[in-house]
């Protein structure tokens, strides 16, 4: 007996009106090659956003003296699926965040807002960013 080959596809049934109403879209779209085009993108944007809203945008992801590093998961793309790694900087009374070029950003805020980084500025001395 030869062996089953592995396959690559398996089917999902959804209601009749669905697949109508797909169908209907995939002809006045042509970017999508075929309904199984459409519900693989569909699907696979569903379940990114559905991790995005379980997951904080962002989390502290490593710390230092000099700064700390931000996980930004809107900052995903193809190339990072998890987001990108941000890294603010401080500096006596400033946070400075490279990726935004800014002292002023989300990223700054979520850094300043860490109990880790205000104990930082605290032992050097230094007033904490407004």
């Amino acid at each position: 007996m030869a062996p089953k080959k592995q396959q690559h596809f398996r089917g999902i049934s959804l209601k009749r009106e669905l697949v109508d109403e797909i169908e209907k879209f995939v002809k006045e779209y042509p970017k999508y090659k075929s309904k199984a085009d459409f519900v693989h993108e569909a699907v696979r944007v569903r379940m990114e956003q559905i991790r995005r809203i379980e997951e904080p945008r962002l989390s502290h992801f490593n710390l230092t003296e000099h700064g700390v590093r931000i996980q930004d998961r809107a900052l995903a793309s193809r190339y990072s699926p998890k987001g990108m790694i941000v890294d603010v900087y401080f500096k006596p009374g400033k946070a400075w965040c490279e990726f935004c070029n800014s002292e002023n950003c989300d990223h700054v805020n979520f850094a300043i807002d860490l109990p880790e980084v205000q104990e930082i500025f605290r032992k050097r001395g230094w007033d904490l960013p407004e």
